[in-house]
């Protein structure tokens, strides 16, 4: 479909995946110029970027898989009123005149009988009009299709109506049950772990030789020497993440769009955000005690002033520079709830002014940057806003993303027919999860927010 003819918020969609894909693109053609990795701070900035494209590209999916579905059942119906007309129109043509052109006259009037394929169970009927519709629509069903083409030849318009029509159902505007998906799961190292979800084993060092090497006191004394170091392991078990939904064959022979599809659809969206608390739940227990602490609610809003001793974004660098000093490495992103994304976005100064804007050109004195419908940076570090932080006690995480693990399987989608009999169907999804934070108690730290008063 040419751009021109897409909707605007598709094209406007595609044109900000543009722009986080070239940024992307500018830092990691940089790096390779200059023969180098990406610096510590350039992959923060390429992680915030990459997220941001990820969450365009599922939009932009999501509105191709509509637009596609909507011209094919558009095609469709086109196709089968245009079946439809022609028979018709040749049905009238032969009652009007005979082989040789000639008019035949008289008060006969040509019709089809009814062919009885919709009536009533106690007459005998065995087909369900709207499966017919949804087969010959969905399935491309040409039975179902020459039925209701039988049928609707012979309806007697003028004194019956038009037969049986569905309700208009704009399956385009289809609004699905509202989740944020994948955010912080999406930013961590992801292991793939085949078909093979046997428990692992992750090695670690447990102690080194910090008080082995020393300065030679004289010449010829004796090198200092003793079995200090040693190593331990962590057990990962990889765990099912699954759930099932029954529903009755009439509702999968009725339904417009196909309930299978739309419960499977739910059910996927289910998983990732189990995956998400997962990954959210493992950082928050590898962080242990919280670095700083607000007590109550009324003591984090008093720490949005930035002349208040618990200002927020002191102890978001205080929480930070915790992980470079016990993970020797800096953290790279900061992980909160949506709520208290949308409370750092309102920080201002004495005089008003914003400190977290939507861009970063004007004040010289912001802080961050960000917008409600785009996480952006504080004090440095890329934002995430994610549905898996919870409240109470609610935490704001600073973590190296690297250092956190997701190991995940497949997602296997599973549907049995006639589960007890003929009337019932199921479907389902099954898939390995594990999660793995390592240097556990360094590489994330966090901050609390204990109680709501």
């Amino acid at each position: 479909m040419p751009a021109s003819t897409l909707p605007r918020h598709v094209v406007a969609t595609r044109a900000q995946y543009d722009q986080e894909t070239a940024a992307m693109r500018t830092l990691t053609d940089r790096a390779a110029n200059e023969n180098r990795g990406l610096t510590t701070e350039e992959f923060a900035t390429f992680t915030a970027h990459r997220t941001s494209a990820e969450n365009l590209a599922s939009q932009l999916q999501a509105f191709s898989e509509d637009i596609t579905r909507s011209r094919d059942v558009d095609a469709l119906d086109a196709s089968l009123r245009g079946e439809q007309g022609a028979e018709g129109e040749t049905g009238e043509r032969n009652a009007a005149e005979t082989g040789n052109g000639e008019r035949l006259s008289g008060n006969a009037q040509v019709r089809h009988r009814d062919p009885g394929h919709y009536r009533a169970v106690r007459e005998g009927g065995r087909n369900s009009w709207f499966a017919d519709r949804f087969r010959a629509e969905v399935l491309n069903d040409k039975a179902s299709r020459d039925r209701l083409t039988e049928h609707n030849r012979a309806l007697d318009l003028p004194n019956e109506g038009v037969g049986l029509l569905p309700p208009k159902w704009l399956t385009d505007e289809y609004a699905p049950f509202a989740r944020q998906g994948r955010r912080a799961a999406n930013a961590v190292r992801h292991i793939d772990l085949g078909s093979d979800p046997r428990p692992m084993s992750m090695p670690k060092q447990t102690a080194g030789t910090d008080n082995v090497v020393a300065d030679q006191a004289n010449e010829n004394d004796a090198v200092p020497q003793t079995d200090a170091f040693d190593t331990d392991v962590d057990t990962v078990t990889p765990r099912v993440t699954s759930g099932a939904q029954n529903f009755s064959r009439q509702m999968f022979d009725m339904s417009d769009p196909a309930i299978d599809q739309l419960i499977y659809t739910d059910l996927l969206e289910v998983f990732d955000a189990k995956v998400e608390g997962k990954v959210i739940a493992a950082m928050i227990t590898s962080a242990g005690t919280a670095t700083k602490t607000y007590a109550t609610e009324a003591a984090y809003t008093a720490g949005l002033d930035p002349t208040d001793a618990t200002f927020i974004g002191d102890y978001v660098i205080d929480t930070a520079l915790a992980v470079r000093m016990a993970r020797k490495l800096p953290a790279n992103v900061l992980i909160s709830s949506v709520q208290r994304y949308g409370s750092l976005l309102k920080i201002k100064d004495s005089t008003g002014r914003p400190l977290v804007p939507p861009d970063s050109a004007g004040p010289v004195n912001i802080i961050g940057q960000g917008q409600v419908d785009t996480d952006g940076r504080f004090e440095g570090l890329p934002i995430i806003a994610s549905d898996g932080i919870t409240q109470y006690p609610e935490s704001i995480l600073v973590a190296r993303a690297q250092d956190v693990l997701l190991f995940e399987s497949a997602v296997m989608r599973f549907r049995y027919e006639e589960v007890t009999g003929p009337e019932t169907i199921r479907v389902g999804v099954w898939g390995y999860t594990a999660t793995y934070v390592k240097y556990s108690g360094k590489s994330v730290k966090r901050i609390a927010i204990t109680a709501a008063a």
